[in-house]
């Protein structure tokens, strides 16, 4: 018993080191901060401000479009051609985070949004929300824009396919005022 200890000794912190995320609830401050960063996500995206949003794409995503270089192209193209659609963004409010969940070494949270939008002249309600993910211990996040989650949730587990199971995704739509 006693040759196995110093590997259990040293195998102990090591696990610890890796520890999976749990789920829990942000303290207020975090919960703040994290409204704050998807408040200037939705900003930037008003203004067409690509880079922002580029910058702060959860990696996954930016794996799934094809890497960091086709998404940043899809990104400033697909911006482009909402403008000239005329699609513009008559405000964008972040609500509160909810709790996190799971995910391997990250942490994910939802953060409800709602938008209200022109298309051309006629004004769109939109509920939606934006996906926050985090390395466990860190405090920057990064994002989804949980959009494209409503009409294909399966990608949710494509893009965190360590997220803990049974975890479903807000409602959200569009609608017509």
């Amino acid at each position: 018993m006693h040759r196995y200890l110093p590997a259990l000794l040293l195998a102990l912190p090591m696990a610890m080191a890796v520890a999976p995320a749990l789920a829990g609830e942000l303290s207020p401050e975090d919960s703040a901060a994290l409204r704050q960063d998807v408040q200037a996500m939705m900003g930037a995206f008003a203004r067409g401000d690509a880079e922002l949003i580029i910058a702060r794409t959860h990696p996954s995503l930016k794996r799934l479009a094809g890497g960091d270089e086709a998404y940043a192209r899809m990104t400033r193209d697909t911006l482009k051609e909402l403008r000239k659609a005329g699609v513009t963004i008559i405000s964008d409010e972040a609500g509160v985070p909810g709790h996190t969940y799971a995910a391997g070494d990250e942490e994910v949270c939802f953060v409800p949004r709602q938008s209200l939008l022109r298309v051309r002249e006629a004004p769109m309600r939109s509920t939606s929300f934006m996906l926050a993910v985090r390395r466990v211990g860190t405090a920057q996040w990064s994002f989804i824009d949980g959009a494209a989650l409503l009409d294909n949730p399966a990608l949710l587990r494509q893009l965190l396919p360590a997220l803990e199971p049974g975890v479903t995704l807000p409602k959200g739509g569009m609608e017509a005022l």
